[in-house]
Order: structure tokens, then sequence, then C-alpha cells
């Protein structure tokens, strides 16, 4: 996959040529055909390539009905051009994917992490999941349309971007306890893109280190197909609140919510052994916790619980327990100096979200205290994939957490 920072519409005919692509399918917004997708259509025309476009209104949803309004529009089409961001992208690729053809994107503004990513993130039943997609052949970048893109959405993109701090935290744990496969090389990757984005705030080159960083992180999703090295708990608590209708950009909440999982780190960071081995006799209350998602999951609860009775039932199994149990307090040294090392940088990602004027209060997006504090005994339900939220979960000590928040 090519990444084209020089020359974008010049570069992306002759693209469309080397490749004998006579037709395209330009997927786009009202906002970003203005800014972005006219100058595609023009280069088309001037290239003698046929399209069509499809443009939706700027709310759109990656949901059902906008993935509807592809199929009914389509025509021949030998490439998907996405011209946007988040929901665009998602549309494009998913499309792309399911109708066997390829895609290429036009990002319009640094929002998110999904830009080279092979899968999509789709609202299906209300509820965001994530599911299986195409990498673009190539990203062609217009770095006045980035620069000039709004503030909200640069926002975003860096919430998204940071979010990977406790993505591999999240990786490395799972890896340390459950000996998930984990890529060294790629974690070190994602990592250093983050650091290098958060150092260069305010600097001249902070917006291309940004957008670098979030397709980045999308490639490195694409390596290992699997999004671990860039979601983790703090993507669960996104989606969660996403599910109630909190009406703020995807990345804001990402950043967001990697503040308050930082804590939960902290939080183990100052767990005294003894304290893990107490919990080897805790159980989770079933029908407490089934009341939970009653509250949290409405009106889709029945389907939250049928997928995780059999995890959760799992926890109060005595030999896993006690499996676990051992295994944290052996791995406990080991699992400190890797928080320490990550949160060393808490006080420079706080500044920076002073500076970029990033939410750092759950009440500053909407949420209530009441669908805050039963965020973090749902999120594990969002997703099995193991993080310091199933861990806590594990151990009966979130709301201990939540209570110093």
């Amino acid at each position: 996959m090519e990444v084209v920072w020089e020359r974008p519409y010049e570069v992306f005919s002759e693209f469309m040529a080397a490749n004998s692509y006579k037709s395209s399918l330009i997927i786009c917004d009202r906002n970003t055909f203005d800014v972005c997708a006219n100058k595609v259509k023009e280069t088309a025309e001037k290239a003698n390539i046929k399209y069509k476009i499809v443009c939706f209104e700027p709310d759109v949803v990656a949901d059902e009905y906008a993935l509807g309004k592809v199929l009914f529009e389509i025509e021949q089409a030998d490439i998907f051009v996405g011209v946007g961001s988040g929901t665009i992208s998602d549309i494009t690729r998913y499309t792309a994917y399911k109708f066997k053809v390829p895609f290429v994107l036009f990002p319009t503004a640094p929002s998110m992490d999904g830009f080279a990513s092979s899968v999509a993130a789709l609202t299906i039943n209300g509820l965001k999941t994530t599911v299986l997609a195409s990498s673009p052949e190539a990203i062609f970048v217009d770095m006045e349309v980035i620069e000039n893109s709004p503030k909200i959405l640069k926002k975003a993109g860096f919430g998204d971007l940071m979010g990977k701090i406790t993505a591999l935290l999240d990786w490395q744990l799972s890896h340390i306890i459950f000996d998930e496969t984990i890529d060294l090389e790629v974690l070190q990757i994602v990592k250093d893109t983050y650091l290098k984005t958060l150092n260069s705030v305010g600097e001249n080159h902070f917006y291309k280190n940004l957008l670098e960083g979030l397709i980045t992180s999308g490639i490195m999703m694409a390596r290992v197909n699997s999004s671990r090295p860039a979601s983790g708990c703090e993507h669960h608590l996104s989606h969660f609140w996403e599910y109630h209708r909190i009406k703020t950009y995807h990345g804001i909440k990402v950043g967001l919510a990697t503040l308050y999982v930082l804590r939960f780190y902290e939080h183990f960071l100052n767990l005294d052994k003894s304290r893990i081995l107490e919990r080897k006799e805790y159980r989770v209350d079933i029908e407490s916790w089934k009341d939970i998602i009653k509250r949290g999951f409405q009106p889709t609860f029945e389907s939250i619980i049928k997928q995780n009775i059999g995890r959760v039932s799992k926890l109060n199994d005595k030999e896993f327990r006690y499996n676990v149990i051992n295994r944290l307090v052996g791995k406990k040294e080991v699992i400190d100096e890797l928080i320490k090392e990550t949160i060393g940088i808490y006080d420079e990602l706080i500044d920076a979200y002073k500076k970029l004027e990033i939410p750092m209060n759950y009440w500053e997006i909407g949420i209530d205290e009441n669908l805050f504090k039963i965020s973090f005994l749902c999120a594990p339900n969002i997703r099995e994939r193991f993080t310091i939220l199933h861990l806590y979960e594990f151990l009966g000590l979130t709301d201990e957490v939540v209570q110093s928040f």
C-alpha cells in the first residue's frame, strides 16, 4: 500500500492509468465533496475516467442504511474512491470488500486511525462492532485539506492516537497473563509513532505527524490482521458511550477514556501482592452482573448476556482463578515495569490535552454520573478481548477504582 504525500491528484490520475482503471465510484459527504471530492471528480474528468458519486449527509453513520445506499446506487466501477475520514472510510472499505472491488482513500482530516486498516467499524443494531474489510490500494494526502480541516476533527485524531498508549498496555498484559501472541516490532512502531506525535504538539509538522501516526497504526493492524495494536478497553468504553448516543467524535471519547484507563493501571501499580492473593476467593455475583447488563444495554441486553455468560461464569471457576492469580503475582514486577515506563509521559499527555483543548472529564462530553460509573462494568462485555478492565472485573475491584475518580 502506497501513501502519497505530494501531488495527490496528479498521482491519482497516474495510478488509475497504470492499473487500467476506467470507472470509479466516488463516496463522500457534502462537506468532503466541497473540500476534496470535487477535485477528485475534476481529475477523473480530465483523465476520461467514468465516475458516479454517492454523496451522504455530513452526519451519516456507517450503519445498515448507509451500506444499503451504496448497494442501491452502485453501477459498474473498477475501483471505489473514498473521500473523507472515519465514517466515509468505513463505508467505502466495507462495501468495496463485499463487492470484491479495490479502493483508495483521500483523507480529509486526521480524525481517526482506520485509513490503512483491514477492518471497518460499523454500527449494527445500534451497537458499534468491528468487521473484516479491505485495506486501500493507496492513500492520497492533500496536506492543505488536512491542515484546514475542522479543529474538532484534529482533536479527535489526537485522542484516537493517544488511545494506543493503553491499547498497547492491554496487549502486553494479555500476553503476560494469557500468552496471547504479540508482535514486539509492531508494538514498538506504534509506540514510536504516538510518542513522535505527542512530542510535536504545537510544532509546524504536528498535523503531518498526527496523520502519519494514524495511518501507521492502521498499517500495523493490517500487518497482524487484528486491531489489537490500536484498540483496547479505551475503545470499549468509547463504544459503550456511543451505544448511549453520547454526541461527540469517536476519537474524543477514546482520548477521554484513555485518561481513565491509565488510572486503572496506576491503581494496579500500587496493588500489593497480598491484596491480589486475597482475590482468589472472590466470586462474581452473576445475578448482579445481569442486572448491570440490563441497565447498561437496553434494549439489547439479552444478546449481550448470551454472548458473555460463559465468559463471566468462567471467572468463578476455582482452578481458573487460582491459575490467573498465581500468574499475576508471579509476573507483578514485569507488569509494573511496563506500567511505570508508560505512565512516565502522563504529565506531558495532560499538557497536550490542555493545549489542544481536549476534554479530560466525563461531564464535558455529556456523560452523566450514573452512566459513567457503570461504563467500566459494562465495557468488558463489548468484546471478549482481554484488557485491564477485564482484569479488574476478574478481581472484583472495578468499583474501588471508579470511586476514586
